[in-house]
C-alpha cells in the first residue's frame, strides 16, 4: 500500500520517534533496581538533549507514585531573557488530536453518534466526495483526506518559510479549511490506506459542534481539562493569537544565517484548531494522559478500541487519536507505549506512555528546526536517550 509524509508544519512529527528501535537502546542505562526514578540518569539525558538545541526544553517524567521535572534553556533567545520553568505554556500542537478525539469516543458512548457512520450523515454536504469515509477513518487517519497544511504552505516541507512568514497570522473558518484542503481527489478509497491528514480532524472539530450544539473550546473545557484537572491548559478562542501567561517563545529556523530565527508567537489560532490549537503545560498533558487510561475520561472498552492500532507508516502505529511506539525497554521489549506528538508551529511536544498509565514522559522544546539540526544523529540519538528515561528507567 501507498504511503504519504506526513506533512512539516502543525502535524505529528511521527518519524522521528517511529523510527527509532530497540538497537538505539542498547547503550542506554538501566533502571534502579528499587524501581523508582533515576533522577541523574534523566538530568544527564535532558543536559544532553537541551544541548542540541538553542531554546529552551520542558519535561516532566512520571513513574509510580515519583515525579521528575525539569527546564533548560531560556524562554526566549532575545538578549537576557529569564530561563524557562517547567509550568511555562507551549502550543502542544497534534497532541490536541488526542483530547478532540476523546470527546468524540464519549459522544459515540452517550449515542449522540455512531463511529462507523458516514460522517456525511451530521454534516451533509461538507465533503465533495461521493465516497463517505466514517467517523473512525477520520480519527485514524484512514478516511484518505488530503491536508490542507499542504496546499496553503507547500514550500515549508522543503524548508521554505516564505509562504509562512506571509500567511502565518491569517485568519480561517473551519469550513474554509476543509474547502481547502479537498479541492483535489481523495487520495484513496476511505479504509485502503493511511495518510496523516490535519484537515480529518478540522471535520470533527465541527462534527463536535453539530452533536453537541456548544462551541470545541466548551467542550474541551468541560469534558478533557476540568475532568483531568489541566488547570494550565486552553482552547483559544476563534480568531486569537499568542499565547496567553507565561511560556516560552516559539521559533522556527529560516535558513538565513543573518536572520535564523523566525519568531512564530504569534501564529493565527485558527489555523491550528481542532488539529492542533491546545495550549497547555508539560504536566498538564501527562495529566490528560493519565485520565485517558484511569478510567476518568474514557471506560476500558472505549480505551481499548482507541489502542487497536492500525499501520501508520515508519513503524508508527496509529489508532483513534493515539499513536503507539516500541521503544525496547529491557523488560518488555514489545511493549506498546501510548501517546502523540505535536508541532505547535515552533513548540515540538512528544508525550508518550505505558497502557496501565505508570510510566509517563511529555517533553517539550522551543525551536522547530525545519532546515535540519547541526547533527541530526546527534539530535535523534539525544531525544530517544531522553525518552528511553522517562519510559524505561523505572
Amino acid at each position: 500500500m501507498r504511503r504519504r509524509r506526513i506533512a512539516v508544519a502543525a502535524t505529528a512529527a511521527l518519524g522521528l520517534v517511529g523510527g527509532l528501535s530497540a538497537a538505539h537502546f542498547a547503550s542506554a542505562d538501566p533502571a534502579r533496581p528499587d524501581g523508582g526514578l533515576d533522577t541523574a540518569l534523566l538530568e544527564q539525558r535532558l543536559e544532553d538533549f537541551a544541548g542540541l538545541t538553542e531554546g529552551s526544553v520542558l519535561v516532566e517524567v512520571r513513574g509510580g507514585d515519583d515525579t521528575w521535572k525539569n527546564a533548560a534553556g531560556p524562554r526566549s533567545l532575545e538578549e537576557d531573557a529569564r530561563d524557562a520553568r517547567v509550568g511555562d505554556r507551549v502550543r502542544i500542537g497534534s497532541v490536541t488530536k488526542s483530547m478532540v478525539a476523546a470527546v468524540v469516543m464519549q459522544l459515540d458512548g452517550e449515542g449522540a453518534l455512531d463511529l462507523d457512520d458516514p460522517i456525511g450523515e451530521y454534516l451533509p454536504g461538507l465533503l465533495p466526495y461521493e465516497a463517505d469515509p466514517t467517523i473512525r477513518q477520520l480519527l485514524q487517519h484512514t478516511a484518505g483526506l488530503p491536508d490542507w497544511v499542504e496546499v496553503v504552505y507547500p514550500g515549508l516541507s522543503e524548508g521554505d518559510l516564505s509562504e509562512v512568514r506571509e500567511g502565518y497570522r491569517d485568519r480561517y473558518e473551519p469550513e474554509e479549511l476543509v474547502a481547502i484542503g479537498t479541492q483535489g481527489p481523495l487520495l484513496f478509497e476511505p479504509g485502503e490506506d493511511w495518510a496523516y491528514s490535519n484537515t480529518g480532524y478540522v471535520v470533527l472539530g465541527l462534527l463536535i459542534e453539530e452533536r453537541t450544539g456548544h462551541g470545541l473550546r466548551h467542550e474541551l473545557r468541560e469534558r478533557v481539562f476540568e475532568p483531568a484537572g489541566m488547570d494550565g491548559s486552553y482552547f483559544p478562542h476563534d480568531g486569537s493569537s499568542g499565547i496567553k501567561g507565561k511560556h516560552s517563545t516559539p521559533y522556527i529556523t529560516t535558513g538565513d544565517p543573518d536572520d535564523p530565527y523566525f519568531d512564530a508567537t504569534w501564529a493565527s489560532s485558527s489555523q491550528l484548531g481542532a488539529s492542533g490549537g491546545i495550549v497547555s503545560t508539560v504536566g498538564d498533558v501527562n495529566d490528560f494522559y493519565d485520565a485517558l487510561t484511569d478510567g476518568t475520561l474514557l471506560t476500558a472498552d472505549q480505551l481499548a478500541e482507541a489502542t487497536a492500532f492500525v499501520e501508520g507508516g515508519q513503524g508508527f502505529q496509529y489508532g483513534l487519536g493515539l499513536g503507539g511506539v516500541q521503544v525496547g525497554c529491557p523488560d518488555d521489549p514489545e511493549e506498546v507505549f501510548i501517546g502523540h506528538v505535536g508541532d505547535g508551529t515552533g513548540h515540538q511536544t512528544q508525550s508518550f506512555h505505558s497502557a496501565d498509565g505508570e510510566r509517563q514522559i511529555t517533553l517539550s522544546w522551543s525551536v522547530d528546526d525545519k532546515h535540519g539540526y547541526t547533527d541530526p544523529a546527534a539530535f535523534e540519538e539525544a531525544l530517544f536517550g531522553m525518552l528511553t528515561a522517562g519510559l524505561c528507567g523505572v
